[in-house]
């Protein structure tokens, strides 16, 4: 079963009037050409880094645990919050796996579809009425298939993706 930490990774958000702004100073131009739950993968400061927009203005970071983004933001003085919120969890899948099994168990609102997800893209849904992103794209070369979920459903989830057969890594994200 998974638990909540992370060997190789953690999540940071960041939003705000300025997060656009700051999302290019740190990842270049290329992350304003990408719509909301497309995602990007490319370095900061020489380190693995993957980029999901959320929305216009605001962006899940991936991240080495040891890279510290509030400290390449802070010192830019712009008008962003930033945070690893200790709300947040994540769970990695296989990715064909969980795809199929996503497909079968997971709904999503009109506007946004799940099948299929290619690479660099992530959905909001529910996996039996528990709210969940997906995200589904490339960390150190391979891909890989997250769910997003608040820390209060964790166990649930992790329920779900027991019960399932199709295992999850042995690791969480949870900052």
């Amino acid at each position: 079963m998974p638990t909540p930490c992370s060997a190789d990774r953690t999540l940071w958000d960041f939003a705000g009037i300025d997060g656009l702004q700051v999302a290019r100073h740190l990842f270049g131009e290329q992350i304003a050409h990408i719509s909301p739950f497309q995602s990007l993968t490319t370095t900061l400061q020489g380190r693995p880094c993957a980029v999901l927009r959320l929305c216009e203005h605001n962006f899940r970071v991936a991240l080495p645990q040891d890279l510290e983004l509030d400290q390449l933001i802070h010192p830019l003085h712009q008008r962003v919050w930033i945070a690893r919120s200790p709300y947040l969890a994540a769970l990695t899948l296989p990715v064909e796996q969980g795809l199929s099994w996503l497909y079968q168990r997971a709904t999503t609102k009109p506007l946004h579809r799940l099948q299929p997800l290619p690479g660099d893209r992530a959905v909001p849904a529910r996996l039996d009425g528990i709210a969940v992103l997906i995200w589904h794209h490339s960390w150190l070369g391979q891909l890989r298939l997250e769910l997003h979920t608040s820390t209060v459903d964790l166990p649930l989830v992790q329920a779900r993706v027991a019960e399932s057969g199709i295992g999850a890594d042995k690791q969480a994200i949870a900052p």
